[in-house]
């Protein structure tokens, strides 16, 4: 099985059913016939945009409706971001003029699963990210800079 039909079938695990751990899902995936390995699937929901949220049953994996797709936005991240800089709990990312608008929106939806963040709002080619405080600035630059790879 590749990549992508073991993505879908996680898609369609979680859909179906109250998963609320990764053994969990290693082990609906094996009754599938699929075998994972614990990091290939910690990489494959954080692909997907998984998170962990309460719900009336106690904590489960769900995909967000507004999921983004994390390649995608590495790759437009590789693509337009020119600059990231700091100063206390703020950050700016310079962008190509015209893109940062777009690299907002889909940054708004990773990052919103993080309780640090507040929000972004973006220019043409300025987006100012705003955190709760200082203490996860470092944190989420390792995050952006990670998208730059």
């Amino acid at each position: 099985m590749n990549k992508k039909e073991r993505l879908e079938k996680i898609k369609e695990i979680l859909k179906k059913r109250n998963i609320s751990s990764q053994k969990e899902l290693m082990e609906a995936l094996r009754e599938e016939g699929i075998y994972v390995v614990q990091a290939t699937l910690s990489r494959d929901l954080k692909e997907l945009g998984v998170i962990r949220q309460s719900s009336d049953l106690g904590k489960r994996y769900i995909i967000p409706e507004n999921a983004i797709n994390v390649a995608s936005l590495k790759d437009l991240f590789h693509r337009v971001v020119v600059n990231i800089d700091f100063a206390e709990n703020l950050i700016l990312v310079k962008t190509i003029p015209g893109n940062a608008q777009a690299v907002a929106f889909l940054l708004d939806n990773f990052l919103n699963v993080y309780d640090y963040f507040v929000g972004s709002v973006a220019g043409d080619d300025t987006i100012l990210i705003v955190l709760r405080s200082k203490d996860k600035t470092q944190e989420a630059l390792e995050k952006l800079e990670e998208l730059r790879k």
